[in-house]
C-alpha cells in the first residue's frame, strides 16, 4: 500500500488596488510551468506563520507590499497527486517594489474583477474571488492580542505581578510577531502597562521605529477595579480609520472583545486566546463586518526547553 504524502500547506491573497472611486483591480499571476493564471500564493515554510507566508508570497510573486484585511477562507485540491490546502486573505496594494524574476511567475496582470474571474484558470480561485467581492473593501482592523508566554505566576517571586516578564518561549514568540504583523503596514501599537504585555510588542516597536502607547485601563489590576475606562478606550480605538493593535491579558480580553462587538451581529467566541494569538475585528465605517482568529507564531520545537 502506497503511503499517503502529507498535505502541503500554502497561503496567498486576493491582491487588489483602487483605480478610481468605487472601482478596483485584482492582480493575477501567470506561471509558465503550468501555463495558468492564478492568485498569488505559495508554500508555507517550516515554522512559518500562515499570514507571514501569505505576505511573503504576494511580495515575491508581484513585487507588492500589501496591507492585509479579512481572511477569505481555505481551498483544498489535489496537486499532482498531493493534497494541498491554501489559506487566503484580502490584501490591498500599498507599496510597489521591483519583482525578482525567479522563473515561477513571468507576468502580473491587473484586471477588473469580472475580467479577472474570466481569466482565472481554476474554479476554486474564482470562488475565492467571489468571497472577496462579497466581503468587500474599505475595512479597518482592530487587533486584540494576548501577550506572549510569561513566567508562571507560581514561579514569579516579585512583589508586583505587573512586573512579571516573558519567559524564554514568550521572548521567541515576541520576536516572531514581527514577521506576522508585517502584513499590517499602518499598525499603531497599544499595550497595557504590564511588563509582559509591553515586552511582547518591543520587537515590533524596534522594527517599525514606532511609539508604544500605554493603556493602563486594560491591565489586569485596573480592569478588575473599574471596567468602564477599558470599555471607553475600546469603543474609541475601534472607530479609528487605522489598524490598531491592543495587547492585553487573558482575563481581560474576552470582555474587551464583547465591548468591540456589542453593537454588531457578532457574538464573542467562548474560548480564550492562547499566548501570542489574537482576535481581529474588521469594520467598515464603524460597523463590524468580520471577526478572525489569528494563531500565535510557531516557535521551533528544537528550541522548546521551557
Amino acid at each position: 500500500m502506497t503511503k499517503k504524502l502529507p498535505t502541503v500547506r500554502a497561503a496567498g491573497a486576493i491582491l487588489w488596488r483602487a483605480t478610481e472611486p468605487e472601482k478596483i483591480e485584482i492582480a493575477l499571476v501567470h506561471r509558465p510551468r503550468y501555463d495558468d493564471w492564478t492568485l498569488p500564493k505559495g508554500k508555507i515554510e517550516p515554522n512559518e506563520h500562515d499570514l507571514a507566508a501569505a505576505y511573503r508570497e504576494v511580495l515575491e510573486e508581484t513585487g507588492v507590499k500589501a496591507i492585509f484585511g479579512p481572511e477569505l477562507g481555505e481551498i483544498e485540491y489535489d496537486a499532482e497527486g498531493v493534497d494541498k490546502t491554501v489559506r487566503f486573505w484580502s490584501a490591498r496594494a500599498h507599496e510597489y517594489t521591483q519583482r525578482i524574476d525567479d522563473g515561477e511567475v513571468d507576468e502580473v496582470r491587473w484586471l477588473a474583477p469580472t475580467e479577472a474571474r474570466a481569466l482565472l484558470t481554476y474554479e476554486l480561485d474564482q470562488r475565492v474571488l467571489n468571497s472577496f467581492l462579497t466581503i468587500g473593501t474599505g475595512t479597518n482592523a482592530f487587533i486584540l492580542l494576548r501577550h506572549c508566554k510569561a513566567i508562571k505566576r507560581s514561579a514569579w517571586d516579585g512583589d508586583d505581578d505587573d512586573d512579571r516578564p516573558l519567559d524564554a518561549k514568550g521572548a521567541r514568540q515576541a520576536a516572531r510577531l514581527v514577521d506576522v504583523y508585517r502584513a499590517f503596514a499602518d499598525l499603531e501599537l497599544h499595550s497595557s502597562d504590564a511588563t509582559r504585555s509591553q515586552q511582547s510588542l518591543q520587537p515590533l516597536v524596534q522594527e517599525r521605529q514606532s511609539a508604544l502607547i500605554t493603556e493602563p485601563s486594560v491591565s489586569e489590576y485596573a480592569f478588575k477595579r473599574d471596567k468602564l475606562p477599558a470599555r471607553t478606550k475600546v469603543l474609541e480605538l475601534i472607530t479609528r480609520d487605522q489598524t490598531i493593535l491592543l495587547c492585553s491579558h487573558r482575563p481581560v480580553l474576552p470582555t474587551l472583545l464583547e465591548y468591540a462587538l456589542e453593537d454588531s451581529r457578532f457574538k464573542a467566541p467562548s474560548e480564550n486566546l492562547e499566548p501570542g494569538s489574537a482576535w481581529i475585528i474588521h469594520s467598515r465605517s464603524g460597523v463590524v463586518t468580520q471577526v478572525d482568529y489569528l494563531e500565535a507564531p510557531p516557535t521551533p520545537v528544537s528550541l522548546e526547553t521551557d
